[in-house]
């Protein structure tokens, strides 16, 4: 994925299929790394019906796309429900997301 130039790392042009990041695991989460870069990291996180991350803290910023499925997201003392489209900006600090129908979400997150 990365190639490495006189000590530096970069990431080289790539097309990527999400449906082969897509995995389900029932009454669970999985979460996949689809890159990591010098600027930003993308993953897929894929939550089972129910599957709730309780608020937790985390260093880094995170933008969620929801690519489908719908739950309610937590960031700070904020709450939004977010459906299939819906976008979700998260700065570092306290965060989570309760699925309350299987959803799949692309999160592009600072390097860490």
């Amino acid at each position: 994925m990365a190639k490495t130039n006189r000590g530096k790392s970069y990431a080289l042009e790539q097309k990527y299929d999400l449906g082969q990041f897509v995995k389900f695991l029932p009454g669970d989460r999985s979460k996949r790394d689809i890159f990591k870069g010098k600027h930003f990291n993308v993953v897929v996180i894929c939550l089972d019906d129910g599957y709730e991350i309780q608020p937790h803290y985390e260093p880094y910023d995170v933008f969620f796309y929801v690519v489908s499925g719908r739950g309610i997201f937590t960031a700070g003392e904020k709450q939004w429900s977010a459906e299939m489209g819906s976008m979700v900006f998260a700065p570092d600090g306290a965060r989570g997301i309760k699925c309350l129908e299987k959803m799949t979400i692309l999160g592009i997150q600072e390097p860490h």
